[in-house]
């Protein structure tokens, strides 16, 4: 009698230590992964600070005995009449309007694909669903060639309405909508007299409110970072996002013709730095609701 409570309490100690072994294991790899990713940005960070001689003449995350930052950003800035300004703007417009439409687009596709019955409904999902498996780059040429002939070519709007149609977000809406919001809540609104726009507007909106803020934010990232799409499809420079911008002052280092009197190294890393930081912000200020958003739904198809 005596040993069955010793040998229950060796096995409750045996699986803690197992427990938390598993933990600092996990920890560990966990640090690891954020050092992979964390030491770039550090060197980023590092690099901006130092003028073309120091970047040559220092150690790789040596700081240097005087900082140039602030004389890279003024450079950065009046570089070829404030051009990177115009890219910087380019880029948010682009984000902007692109994470905009598709919470709007993706919302009402989603809603109509998780709250209403229609012939076509799952197989219209599941061809969305086939959709993501197409790479973007694939459809850039052909989207090039469609958008010639309707005069898109080399404009805002060429860039942005491809984006817009994300099944990526039609399809994380839709399991959000059909597992959080209540068909019991829909139904008393319809009852009550309700258009549907007014359902979908008052009652659903405010509901998927923190799904919203986090399809936003991924659309917003990953059109801030898209660069081949912008590559086929704009010609004029001054219309160029960030990422097609800053590869082409990196590209001005090989090109014999540059004006080998300007830091263009600096250029690219300080434009580097500047660029990640309206994500940044973003991840800072929205966590919250990028936790709740991914992790309040279910993910069964």
């Amino acid at each position: 009698m005596e040993s069955r409570p010793k040998a229950e309490r060796e096995a409750v100690r045996t699986f803690a230590a197992w427990k938390w072994m598993v933990s600092v294991v996990v920890t560990l790899l966990l640090l690891l992964v954020a050092c992979y990713f964390l030491i770039p940005v550090v060197w980023l960070l590092i690099a901006a600070t130092k003028t073309q001689a120091q970047l040559s003449s220092t150690g790789i995350f040596s700081l240097p005995s005087h900082w140039a930052l602030w004389h890279n950003v003024v450079l950065l800035f009046t570089y070829s009449h404030g051009i990177y300004v115009r890219w910087f703007i380019n880029s948010a417009i682009y984000a902007g309007s692109v994470a905009i439409l598709t919470c709007v687009v993706c919302s009402m596709a989603a809603y109509a694909l998780a709250k209403h019955v229609f012939r076509g409904r799952e197989a219209t999902f599941y061809l969305i669903l086939l959709s993501m498996m197409i790479p973007g780059t694939v459809a850039a040429i052909p989207l090039f060639v469609i958008e010639q002939p309707l005069h898109l070519v080399n404009t805002y709007m060429g860039v942005i309405l491809p984006l817009v149609a994300s099944p990526f977000g039609v399809y994380f809406l839709r399991i959000y909508i059909r597992d959080v919001v209540p068909n019991e809540m829909l139904e008393a609104a319809k009852v009550d007299g309700a258009r549907e726009a007014t359902i979908f507007w008052q009652i659903v909106v405010p509901i998927i409110r923190p799904a919203l803020t986090t399809l936003f934010l991924i659309s917003f990232i990953g059109t801030w970072n898209n660069f081949f799409l912008p590559l086929v499809l704009l010609h004029n420079q001054s219309l160029y996002p960030l990422p097609v911008g800053i590869q082409l002052l990196l590209s001005l280092i090989s090109t014999p013709a540059a004006d080998q009197s300007v830091p263009i190294y600096q250029l690219v890393i300080t434009g580097s730095l500047i660029s990640i930081l309206p994500m940044i912000i973003g991840f800072i200020l929205f966590r919250k609701h990028i936790v709740t958003g991914l992790t309040q739904g279910s993910v069964k198809l």
